[in-house]
């Protein structure tokens, strides 16, 4: 597309098969990529593999190629949709997410709160420092000059 094309229709979509994929991901409240893990799923009736998820992630994020099993299944949750049978929430949907119980944090509440007190402690000396240098300047804005080092008919 060029530059022409891209004022005179600024709404135009370049990719309107990645974007038919990205509005069925929307409606699954899942992520693209998740989103052709199930197609591939659905199609080919087993996981991806991980070259075939490389190959997969590289032709639709980087190249904006989709499949054709992406888009019958996008077309497919877009009708659902339409007819009102669409149940974002089946976990059939989510079985690509990552549980959040699973994720082991290594950092207690008591860090958290530590570096909530350091950052407050730098604002605030920030802050002050700022407020005492300002304070010795004859205006808010720069060049930082004080009363004494302005010579002339304007320190009068």
């Amino acid at each position: 597309m060029n530059f022409i094309d891209t004022l005179l229709n600024p709404d135009r979509d370049e990719f309107p098969n990645r974007t038919m994929v990205v509005n069925a991901a929307n409606l699954l409240q899942i992520g693209e990529f998740q989103f052709l893990q199930l197609a591939f799923a659905h199609w080919h009736g087993r996981d991806m593999r991980a070259d075939e998820g490389d190959a997969v992630f590289d032709s639709f994020m980087i190249r904006s190629e989709v499949p054709g099993w992406a888009l019958m299944y996008a077309r497919k949750i877009e009708q659902l949709d339409q007819t009102g049978q669409l149940d974002d929430n089946d976990p059939n949907y989510h079985r690509y997410d990552i549980d959040p119980a699973s994720i082991v944090t290594k950092l207690s509440p008591r860090t958290g709160f530590l570096a909530a007190v350091v950052f407050l402690a730098g604002s605030l000396g920030g802050a002050f420092a700022l407020a005492s240098q300002s304070a010795e300047c004859a205006g808010e804005f720069p060049p930082c000059l004080s009363s004494s080092e302005i010579t002339g008919p304007l320190s009068k």
